[in-house]
């Protein structure tokens, strides 16, 4: 048995509107990848090889799943025509096909089964032609079947379209409560209806009502509520006295205090209803008017106050830099270009050299052991143009869909809050930290971030 799965862009079309960061077939449903349940009703029915079709790209998919080892079945992909039919499938993968039983699995549509149940008998037994199907998709059977089932009974399979929000929300809310009775869900738990995941911090005055799922690398503050019916992403920090119930908090999200999130979509900086389709900002300038009033009051000492401090980097670092910046650009081993970033202002951009190190030889590895490829951008500190440490400054040149969109999340710095915390210091997974850092953030505090990530560079760059 061998399994094709097909998809046509125009079936999740939505998707790339609503959650334009996430491939649609790496949307997670209950904190697992949609792609991944077909791929276990593969194995469930015996299948040993999936070849994943599609119209359009399949890049960030083939970088997730590679060739299938971690599921001890071989994964290939390659293309298919919108229009083209199951028998066309067929003839095109001919050579994949080879002599075994098809299934073929058609559309963007969820899969109601049952991992208990014996759905390789059945696979192996059915007649040739279409197994089940809804409006947004089907499963067909191609080529001959074994020796028919004895037992009679037929293992519970059907599919739900998954063609907007609501039955999204509502596909994810029903993996949740049939949990890992049903899936083969991630996460840990020593209790049915709670899943937890690696790296996460709970307060203690948190409370947590099940049925629950939660990613890796989350924070849950003092007071939140969690549950019920509520699924955690990955790289989430939920703020202090927020709840989050019947809602679903997508990986890289940050939910601010004091919110009240239910029977909704959290993504990014949105709320999306799931039943109207209706999105608002977590961040709404307005709404926001008087905390960014009172960060502006306090600007002025912390720019002072990072100014100070690099200042001090400045002349500490003055001298490495002077004996190993040249000796390093005379063998080739410092390469440097100019980039365009965003600025903490949304209309401005900030130029700023990128270096790039040769670690092989010991001056470029105590180069970068000391930040020197950092070094110009200290006196960018001084001029105001940036903080000592903030966000990793963002390309101004690039779509950046986790960028926010105001000055309160956004504050690119020297070195990154991420760098100073154990938490993934790249993309998506260091903007949640550094915006829990830009709204909590203090002037006192900065100082000994800015000297943790300088630290933990130290250590990083000395271990390479």
């Amino acid at each position: 048995m061998k399994t094709i799965l097909a998809f046509r862009e125009e079936a999740f079309a939505w998707s790339h509107e609503v959650f334009p960061c996430v491939h649609p077939l790496l949307l997670p449903l209950c904190n697992k990848p949609f792609i991944e349940y077909l791929i276990d009703l593969a194995i469930l029915t015996g299948s040993t090889a999936v070849r994943i079709l599609c119209d359009g790209g399949l890049g960030p998919v083939e970088r997730y799943c590679e060739d299938g080892s971690r599921w001890g079945i071989a994964l290939s992909y390659e293309s298919l025509h919108a229009d083209d039919t199951v028998p066309i499938l067929l003839g095109k993968n001919r050579r994949f096909c080879g002599s075994e039983r098809i299934m073929v699995v058609s559309g963007f549509s969820f899969i109601r089964y049952d991992k208990r149940l014996d759905y390789k008998s059945l696979a192996g037994s059915r007649p040739e032609g279409e197994w089940v199907s809804s409006p947004g998709g089907s499963i067909t059977l191609s080529g001959p079947p074994e020796q028919p089932r004895t037992d009679g009974t037929n293992p519970p399979l059907s599919l739900m379209p998954l063609d907007g929000l609501a039955t999204y929300y509502r596909a994810s809310m029903e993996a949740l409560e049939t949990g890992a009775d049903r899936y083969v869900l991630p996460g840990y738990g020593g209790e049915p209806g709670c899943s937890i995941g690696r790296n996460v911090v709970i307060s203690k005055s948190v409370q947590i009502r099940k049925p629950v799922s939660i990613g890796n690398n989350v924070q849950l503050l003092g007071d939140t509520i969690i549950g019920p019916s509520a699924i955690i992403g990955s790289n989430v920090i939920i703020d202090r006295e927020s709840s989050v119930e019947s809602s679903i908090v997508l990986d890289n999200t940050y939910i601010g205090e004091h919110l009240e999130v239910n029977g909704r979509i959290a993504s990014g900086n949105r709320l999306n209803d799931p039943v109207s389709g209706a999105s608002i900002s977590m961040e709404d300038p307005h709404l926001l008017g008087s905390i960014k009033k009172s960060r502006a009051l306090s600007a002025l000492p912390r720019k002072i106050a990072h100014a100070l401090a690099a200042l001090v980097m400045i002349a500490v670092l003055s001298i490495p830099f002077l004996l190993l910046a040249p000796l390093l650009r005379f063998g080739g081993r410092w390469k440097s270009a100019r980039i365009e970033c965003l600025s903490e202002n949304p209309d401005d951009t900030i130029p700023l050299g990128k270096v790039e190190l040769d670690t092989v030889n010991a001056p470029g590895a105590i180069a970068a052991a000391l930040s020197l490829d950092r070094y110009i951008w200290l006196f960018r500190v001084l001029t105001g143009q940036l903080a000592l440490i903030g966000s990793t400054p963002l390309p101004a040149d690039a779509n950046q869909p986790n960028s926010p969109a105001n000055a309160l999340a956004y504050r690119p710095g020297v070195f990154s809050y991420a760098e100073a915390e154990e938490w993934p210091a790249t993309g998506g997974d260091a903007a949640i930290v550094e915006r829990f850092h830009l709204t909590h953030g203090s002037t006192l505090a900065d100082i000994g971030l800015s000297i943790k990530a300088f630290i933990n560079r130290l250590q990083e760059k000395s271990t390479v």
